[in-house]
């Protein structure tokens, strides 16, 4: 297979920032570019976004939310129901507890 050479002109600011992206995702400009024509040909539009983003699952507040609720499972703080009904029950069951304590209960 033969190939042609590409020359794009772009602000050298956005070339550096897209080079050192691209090479966080291992790859070089030349197969960035390649990856990016070969899907627009393939689905006829741009049908993708290559980022360094990461996903908000592994966000440091939602691990340590996740660090927290395995540590409340390892130490026995976890409450489980069988049924919806167990788990409704349990609700108004404090609900109502809860408005007792707050003394919303007429008398």
């Amino acid at each position: 297979m033969s190939t042609s050479v590409i020359t794009v002109r772009v602000d050298e600011k956005l070339k550096i920032e897209f080079e050192g992206i691209v090479n966080d995702l291992g790859l070089n400009m030349a197969t960035a570019v390649t990856a990016f024509i070969k899907a627009v040909v393939r689905e006829e539009g741009i049908p993708f976004e290559l980022s360094r983003k990461r996903d908000s699952f592994y966000s440091p507040a939602n691990m340590a939310a996740l660090r927290e609720s395995i540590g409340q499972h390892k130490r026995g703080e976890v409450i489980t129901f069988s049924s919806v009904e167990e788990l409704e029950a349990a609700a108004i069951k404090a609900n109502e507890l809860r408005k007792k304590e707050q003394g919303e209960y007429e008398r």
